[in-house]
């Protein structure tokens, strides 16, 4: 089996990706902002529990007590409940599992980037059909107290549109991230998020108790209006509070993407990344035409054979109307003050869509040539990664059109003429 990969640049300013203080700083906030929502959150639970328990077991106890002491079991119920929401994870059909007998060529690439990054290889490798690439990972019980390890998930849109060089510098960032030790508090966070989620948002079976006791007769009726006006409260103030939380949550998320990206500099040289921005941007725009193009021959109950090819064609088009030659190819890298060269100019350029949380493109560029580091770029097709690229397409493609459950008559396999 020959390798493709080809190691980055060797002259690498000492400490280059170190987190900078900011990043440190924010790990903080995050840090306390999510143990004070958590130690609320139990104190609260634990509170409504123990008083209870005091009224019930009180020698002293009356009707009003064992009455008192109904409402603060459910309230502490009400909170409780909000803690078992992990659910099994359901397949995906558009989250192709892979393994290394399968891509040894994809895999040996993977591996190598992940060694030379710092970074866990990673768990997992998945392939998606859409423009994207991120790191994933499974959440349960026992991943609360043990690390869980990350997964790779891989878009044949970006796959399509990327060269290789420019996929490198994708994933580089991607591997940047699973060094991070503070991707720890992700997982926390999600936890976090979920409680809240659930507390503020869900209705369930206590919502119906708590609706069925409020229209009884109005001697019982006002128990159920209490109860329902300190679910209320609860609700707000949970709410509030994990507010504060996402605030810190995504000031330190910010920190992370630029940290990532200096990963995918040190790896693959301050352009690769920044054109991979560029094009990504095209790639969502074409694989949204392919879409449309594919409904629609769904529509006369025909399929497409490969929507990738659709998305190709579709930037091959653009590039003819707009007359634009270098509309969808990798921008040209000036010979002459490459550092101070800007592909994004201002904030109107907008993040592809999947890194539309991250940092403005034009922030994400000034960060990745405040020290230029200059390199080659791969110009080698990212396909080149995979054994047998029109089956890969056409089986993710067919896996997509079977999530329409459409009655299919004819499969039309010309997709050059439809896109032109």
């Amino acid at each position: 089996m020959q390798s493709l990969y080809s190691k980055g640049p060797t002259k690498i300013p000492t400490g280059f990706t170190n987190p900078t203080k900011s990043f440190t700083k924010h790990v903080w906030f995050a840090i306390i902002g999510l143990i004070l929502f958590i130690g609320l959150y139990i104190l609260l639970t634990v509170w409504f529990g123990k008083l209870a328990y005091n009224l019930f077991t009180s020698p002293e106890g009356n009707f009003w007590d064992i009455l008192l002491g109904i409402g603060f079991a459910f309230l502490s119920l009400f909170m409780l409940k909000s803690l078992f929401f992990l659910n099994k994870r359901e397949d995906n059909p558009l989250h192709k599992f892979l393994t290394q007998k399968e891509e040894p060529v994809l895999f040996d690439y993977l591996y190598k980037l992940a060694d030379e990054a710092g970074a866990p290889r990673p768990h997992k490798v998945f392939l998606t059909d859409r423009v994207n690439a991120s790191v994933s990972y499974d959440i349960s019980l026992i991943n609360l107290l043990f690390p869980s390890k990350k997964n790779l998930e891989i878009g044949l849109g970006a796959i399509n549109v990327l060269s290789l060089g420019e996929l490198k510098a994708v994933l580089a960032h991607e591997f940047g991230h699973f060094a991070q030790r503070s991707m720890l508090l992700g997982r926390y966070v999600y936890v976090a998020q979920q409680i809240a989620a659930r507390i503020v948002g869900k209705r369930d079976v206590f919502d119906s108790l708590l609706a069925g006791l409020s229209s009884f007769d109005i001697r019982i009726a006002w128990i159920g209006w209490i109860l329902s006006i300190l679910v209320w409260a609860i609700r707000s103030l949970v709410e509030t509070c994990f507010s504060i939380v996402m605030m810190a949550e995504r000031a330190l998320s910010r920190e992370m993407e630029f940290q990532a990206d200096l990963v995918a500099v040190s790896l693959t040289g301050s352009d690769a990344l920044i054109h991979a921005l560029y094009k990504l941007q095209i790639a969502d725009e074409a694989y949204d035409n392919a879409i449309n193009i594919t409904n629609s021959e769904l529509a006369s109950q025909k399929a497409v054979a490969d929507l990738y090819v659709l998305q190709s064609n579709y930037i091959d088009k653009m590039r003819q109307i707009l007359d634009d030659s270098a509309y969808g190819l990798s921008p040209e890298v000036p010979s002459f003050n490459a550092a101070s060269h800007r592909i994004f100019t201002s904030r109107k350029y907008n993040p592809p869509k999947m890194w539309a949380t991250h940092p403005a493109d034009n922030d994400r560029e000034n960060n990745a040539k405040k020290k230029y580091i200059k390199a080659d770029i791969d110009n080698r097709s990212s396909w080149d990664l995979f054994s047998n690229p029109t089956q890969l397409r056409e089986e993710m493609t067919a896996s997509l059109i079977q999530t329409a459950k459409v009655d299919i008559k004819s499969k039309n396999t010309n997709e050059e003429s439809i896109a032109s």
